[in-house]
């Protein structure tokens, strides 16, 4: 029974990422770290959380936890409905 030493050679060679693979540092959320809340009035703190088009980014993105995120998503929509940040930027 054929056995292979490592999956690279099973599969043809290395992969594009493979030379230079690095263990990322995790991003630690903001609002845990600072023990700080979203806030809708607190515009500048938004602002970190929207993209140039003016969309909200994702938790990927912004290194937020789930339970952050969905404050900031609800704060920025609620923000956007005040008139306190664009629905997309111009």
């Amino acid at each position: 029974m054929y056995k292979p030493k490592d999956r690279k050679e099973k599969r043809g060679g290395e992969r594009r990422g493979d030379k230079e693979f690095k263990k990322r540092k995790r991003k630690v959320c903001f609002f845990c770290a600072k023990k700080t809340i979203a806030d809708y009035k607190n515009i500048e703190l938004l602002r970190r959380y929207i993209n140039d088009r003016g969309k909200i980014m994702t938790r990927r993105g912004s290194g937020c936890c789930a339970r952050h995120q969905r404050t900031v998503a609800k704060e920025i929509k609620r923000a956007r409905q005040i008139g306190l940040l664009p629905y997309k930027a111009d």
